[in-house]
């Protein structure tokens, strides 16, 4: 199997140590696993991303390793000799286990810098992609460059999407695509996706199905509670509000620490930032970066604000997107105030960190 980025090919049974000299980070960092794994590494440690609290270390075992590349092949019909490309960081568990598909798989592995649009450094004449996972900017970035992405996409088995939710706008776009684009429900303790929802094409669903041998039920709170092998089929607990049908099938509803409690209502922040994007696109403004949060309050507890990444609206459209919002919704669930901000905290994976970008603020406006 070949090891390929955009100026250098080698095969895995050929490379060395004295290959990795000269390499740029990314290749370096991806041609270091395969290194590990060819030694019979038995652990390997990466970090939870911090978008929810601080990153913690979680042990990754070569067995389970192999257990969830497999489930992976199984799920999206992958093969030795198929190409995967990893385009994602592989100090995350996204862009790590890329690499162990390869390897465990026998497919060759083509390895780009993580950029908006890693498909810029492929040759899309000489090249055939059979599998990627994408962050949903990447997605975005491709689909506002060339025709010939679309090409290449769509001779893929499958694309899998990460990292963050799917806005409306990228699921309408993504309807162009041919190839089967899903939406991953994962994480790092799981050893990346435990279920899947298809966003294009007659499948297209907003509900998850859980993969093989993946158990989910509910809590007493409403969150999602997994068991699989990969957990030693122990229940992992998350903090994922969701709607479980009969049939096993799922829809996030939000995250219980995103929910808000003004004045004794709870309301979830999701929605929030549903019904605002959606008024964005109403009002035919540039989409961008926002969320919803409970400040803390004398009278309510907490005070429903909208944080948006931008410059200060004028102060007659924000009086009008205030009242449309208070039109489609009831009143409490309409954000008390707007607040501009120029750029959101953000952790290594590019996830917006909500907390820190709050506390930012409010270490500003003391």
């Amino acid at each position: 199997m070949l090891l390929l980025s955009r100026n250098f090919q080698i095969s895995f049974e050929q490379l060395s140590e004295n290959d990795l000299a000269g390499m740029p980070a990314y290749l370096y960092a991806a041609a270091a696993l395969i290194l590990d794994w060819k030694k019979g590494k038995q652990e390997f440690v990466l970090y939870t991303s911090g978008s929810t609290g601080k990153p913690k270390p979680i042990h990754l075992q070569r067995d389970k390793i192999i257990y969830s590349a497999n489930l992976t092949a199984k799920t999206f019909g992958l093969q030795a000799g198929d190409t995967l490309l990893c385009c994602l960081g592989t100090n995350y568990v996204a862009g790590f286990m890329m690499v162990m598909r390869a390897l465990v798989l026998d497919c060759n592995l083509f390895v780009t810098e993580p950029t908006g649009n890693p498909l810029e450094n492929i040759d899309t004449e000489n090249y055939k992609l059979d599998f990627a996972a994408f962050v949903p900017l990447q997605l975005e970035t491709i689909y506002n460059s060339d025709e010939k992405y679309f090409e290449l996409l769509n001779k893929m088995k499958a694309v899998i999407i990460g990292g963050a939710a799917v806005s409306k706008v990228l699921e309408e776009k993504l309807q162009r695509l041919q190839v089967p684009v899903y939406h991953t429900y994962s994480m790092t303790e799981t050893y990346t996706h435990v279920a899947i929802r298809r966003l294009n094409g007659h499948e297209k669903s907003d509900y998850y199905i859980a993969l093989d041998d993946v158990q989910l039920r509910l809590d007493d709170r409403g969150c999602i509670v997994i068991q699989s092998p990969v957990t030693d089929n122990k229940p992992l607990v998350t903090n994922d509000l969701a709607e479980l049908r009969a049939d096993g099938k799922f829809k996030l509803t939000g995250r219980i620490d995103n929910v808000i409690n003004s004045g004794g209502i709870k309301i979830h922040a999701e929605e929030v930032e549903e019904i605002s994007r959606k008024i964005i696109r109403e009002l035919q403004l540039t989409e961008t970066e926002l969320f919803a949060f409970g400040l803390r309050d004398e009278k309510l507890g907490q005070k429903l604000v909208l944080f948006i990444e931008d410059e200060p609206w004028e102060d007659d459209l924000q009086e009008r997107f205030t009242k449309i919002f208070q039109r489609q919704t009831s009143n409490y669930k309409s954000p008390k105030t707007l607040i501009f901000l120029p750029e959101f905290r953000r952790t290594n994976t590019g996830k917006v960190h909500r907390t820190s970008t709050v506390d930012e603020f409010e270490k500003r406006n003391i």
